[in-house]
């Protein structure tokens, strides 16, 4: 059997309804690309996991059940197993609620290219149209017709304001939707896929997206061509009344955010890091030393983006800023106010005091203080300057 061309990620939890219907939309796609599917499952107790094998018996490619024990919603670490538990090359990624129509794969593919993620929006199909849903009319194809016109001139207004935000290269918007997006397998591993961090309701994707642009990776709207059609359910029950009030929010916000995530698709170790020490004056040597005794591993290479930067005082380095975490060490605390500390995101010296309100400060020997900050302990926003 020859290799799959495309893994669609299906996302699910406790709606067994939906995703049979689902998959029957995947299976109705008019394509010649080999595919493959993995239902990545959030612990449902429902007639889920039974609908999935039933599908695949009959399936005309490999489908895949993947689950673990439900401890909250973990939309994040859904889509991590799917992408674990498949091998194609490109990755689609739609959740369990949400009908393809029948050119949907080959809309997503035709207009992909090499640094970027195609994104698609939802028709929202209200609770009696959804019961009309029946297999026959996804099979078919026919639900495609059940958008109104209000909502087709809605999604167009979205293709244009996504167009428009590229162009002016806007640092968050378009917002990033993870509701239906594809993009290679290579990029979401070179952003170490979704944070696992985010437990509950909402913001994971807002992350994913910026972790994205942060190296490169362009948000395209394939709107003006496909959208997915989502079937009505009641709301999540960790979803809040408003975005601000969610549990995620502040993890979101953080100042310090790693572009290839920490608790990701690989889990990330200190000796993960991608570290680069600004000079080697005695003070860049007692830092690598201090470090090293705690297993990180430091080099003074020109990267095109690292993990961490640090920089001494009393010493010659300076921040390149191309980086995710900009970390001064201050040996001789005295002349901390002669020099411009600004862009450090993070002051590490001999007492831990020094350094602005808005700057996390930590003794020079706290190597597990600065790991906790790079895994996103510290949640309080910071404004360093650029």
């Amino acid at each position: 059997m020859q290799p799959p061309d495309l893994a669609i990620i299906v996302t699910s939890y406790q709606m067994a309804w939906h995703v049979r219907r689902v998959l029957e939309s995947i299976a109705a796609q008019r394509t010649q690309r080999r595919l493959e599917v993995v239902v990545a499952d959030d612990g449902s107790t429902d007639e889920t996991a039974q609908h999935v094998r039933e599908f695949a018996t009959r399936a005309s490619f490999p489908v895949r059940f993947v689950t673990h024990p439900h401890v909250g919603f973990h939309a994040a670490r859904c889509r991590n197993d799917g992408v674990r538990h498949s091998t194609a090359p490109h990755l689609l990624f739609v959740d369990g609620d949400c009908l393809l129509p029948p050119d949907h794969v080959e809309q997503h593919l035709r207009f992909w290219r090499a640094g970027a993620a195609t994104c698609s929006y939802c028709v929202r199909l209200d609770h009696a149209v959804s019961q009309h849903a029946s297999l026959e009319a996804v099979r078919s194809g026919t639900f495609v017709n059940w958008a109104s016109l209000e909502q087709r001139s809605k999604l167009r207004q979205m293709h244009m304001k996504s167009i428009w935000y590229s162009l002016i290269g806007h640092k968050t918007k378009p917002a990033f939707r993870s509701g239906d997006f594809a993009l290679a397998r290579s990029e979401f591993e070179r952003i170490n896929g979704f944070d696992e961090n985010f437990l509950g309701w909402g913001c994971e994707d807002d992350d994913f997206g910026r972790r994205l642009r942060a190296c490169g990776i362009q948000t395209l709207s394939v709107l003006n061509r496909t959208c997915v059609y989502h079937l009505w359910h009641p709301p999540a029950p960790t979803r809040p009344q408003a975005w601000k009030e969610g549990g995620n929010v502040a993890y979101l916000q953080r100042a310090i955010r790693l572009t290839r995530c920490v608790s990701g698709l690989v889990p990330r170790t200190p000796h993960h890091l991608t570290v680069r020490l600004a000079d080697e004056t005695a003070s860049g040597s007692r830092l690598r030393s201090l470090l090293q005794l705690h297993g990180w591993l430091i080099d003074t290479s020109r990267r095109a983006r690292t993990d961490l930067e640090l920089v001494c005082c009393p010493g010659r380095g300076r921040f390149t800023l191309c980086t995710d975490c900009r970390v001064l060490a201050c040996f001789d605390e005295s002349l901390f106010g002669r020099i411009d500390s600004r862009a450090a995101h993070v002051v590490l010296s001999p007492s831990g005091r020094i350094g602005a309100k808005e700057q996390v400060r930590l003794r020079l020997d706290d190597a597990d203080g600065l790991w906790a900050v790079l895994q996103g302990r510290y949640l309080t926003p910071l404004r360093a300057a650029a």
